[in-house]
């Protein structure tokens, strides 16, 4: 007789978010990616759900390869979102190749859990790398690198983890503990990673923005590495370019455009844009977003200070100067100034009485 746990019925539910999930981002091509790892997180379930209450693992034990997969396509995932204009080609599906090699090895169970564990621990690594490299190209080529971050999706992957290797205590203790215990603990572990895929989900039907130009600050880096080891550093050149280029800034008011990036400046100058990133970097000591917003934090100190009407908001003032997001200028304001805008007005309204 087929017996239903509490836990099968979230099973059944996690199998149709997975597939209507696939559905509703396929045609978002940047996150691709995603829809394989749901399909696999899909198949993964399907067969884990057979096992339980069909009883199949009598004929063959299947769900501990799934393992081997999910640290690759979480890593093809977040790869396919930050090269979006690198296709995933099946050379990439390659990472997938343990998992159909440990199939005929599933009696070993526990080396092949141990081996997808393992597996796990070095695409989530891999993948941090990345969406860390991504952090460094979107600072130094765009003012609005703040609002492009994806810190949300290194929390996900980081309680991926933490709820894997909680379940993974779960199944090794299974011999020690009750029936009920382990139940609860699979209940908890299918609701937890269900919550996170539907997380997933939301957030690639919600267009977050993002950074496009990996592969532009890559080629950008590796002419700035090739420059410095061909030709000597020219530090009176770079200075005169940086005073140029920020008295051009100034004076155009460029840095209020919400989102100015290197591009930009180089087509209103007609420098390079390696020429406008080696003279921000050397001479003003920060990324080009640093810079930029150091500026917009100068002119709206400038703003505050001057400002008679009371009835203009100071969040009015941050967008009039080029901050695109109430987070953003008061996380950037605070880190400039040690103090938030409300802070400021009222230090140096002290400071005139």
């Amino acid at each position: 007789m087929i017996q239903i746990q509490p836990t099968n019925i979230v099973q059944f539910i996690f199998v149709f978010q997975m597939i209507f999930g696939s559905f509703l981002i396929w045609k978002n091509v940047r996150y691709r990616g995603l829809c394989y790892l749901l399909i696999l997180a899909a198949c993964s379930m399907v067969f884990n759900l057979l096992e339980e209450v069909v009883n199949t693992r009598e004929w063959y034990l299947i769900t501990p390869i799934f393992l081997l997969g999910k640290g690759p396509l979480f890593y093809l995932f977040v790869y396919h979102l930050i090269y979006p204009e690198k296709l995933l080609n099946n050379k990439r599906f390659i990472h997938l190749l343990p998992l159909l090699i440990a199939l005929p090895f599933t009696q070993w169970t526990q080396l092949v859990i141990g081996l997808g564990t393992l597996s796990q621990l070095i695409y989530a690594y891999l993948s941090i790398q990345l969406i860390f490299a991504y952090h460094r190209a979107s600072f130094s080529m765009r003012s609005d690198a703040d609002s492009l971050q994806l810190f949300w999706l290194v929390k996900v992957l980081i309680a991926f983890l933490v709820v894997g290797a909680l379940d993974l205590i779960r199944l090794n203790l299974q011999p020690y503990i009750a029936l009920e215990l382990n139940l609860a603990g699979q209940l908890f572990e299918n609701s937890a990673i269900l919550l996170l895929f539907s997380f997933l989900i939301y957030k690639a039907v919600q267009h977050p923005k993002l950074f496009n130009g990996m592969s532009d600050f890559e080629f950008l880096n590796d002419n700035n590495n090739n420059k410095k080891q061909s030709v000597p550093e020219n530090e009176a050149l770079t200075q005169s370019i940086f005073n140029s280029l920020e008295k051009l800034i100034r004076e155009k008011s460029l840095h209020y455009k919400p989102r100015l990036s290197l591009n930009d400046l180089a087509q209103e100058t007609g420098l390079h844009t390696r020429e406008i990133s080696q003279a921000i970097n050397q001479s003003a000591d920060c990324s080009f977003c640093d810079y930029i917003n150091k500026l917009r934090v100068e002119s709206l100190k400038s703003k505050l200070l001057s400002n008679k009407d009371s009835k203009i908001a100071i969040l009015d003032m941050a967008f009039d100067v080029g901050f695109n997001s109430k987070s953003s200028f008061n996380l950037i304001f605070k880190r400039e100034t040690g103090v938030t805008p409300t802070q400021f007005i009222k230090i140096n309204n002290q400071k005139i009485n």
